[in-house]
């Protein structure tokens, strides 16, 4: 798994569609809980780019409404 389908894969099973939704899944952890499941989910890919935050912001960013890059 990459950490683009690793996003889909969590925006999907925690049924978030927007900003909100993921403010809200987030907690007080904030956006480290997402990063922690994503290296978790991909890890290969993670250790292997770097910048893999950066990578996962742009793919979220762009499925969840409230994102300026949002389609």
């Amino acid at each position: 798994m990459d950490i683009k389908q690793a996003v889909h894969f969590i925006v999907s099973i925690e049924n978030l569609h927007s900003k909100q939704d993921l403010d809200l899944w987030c907690g007080d952890m904030g956006r480290n809980k997402l990063y922690l499941y994503i290296k978790y989910l991909a890890p290969e890919h993670w250790e292997r780019i770097k910048t893999p935050e950066a990578s996962v912001r742009f793919n979220y960013e762009k499925i969840l409404t409230g994102y300026k890059i949002y389609n």
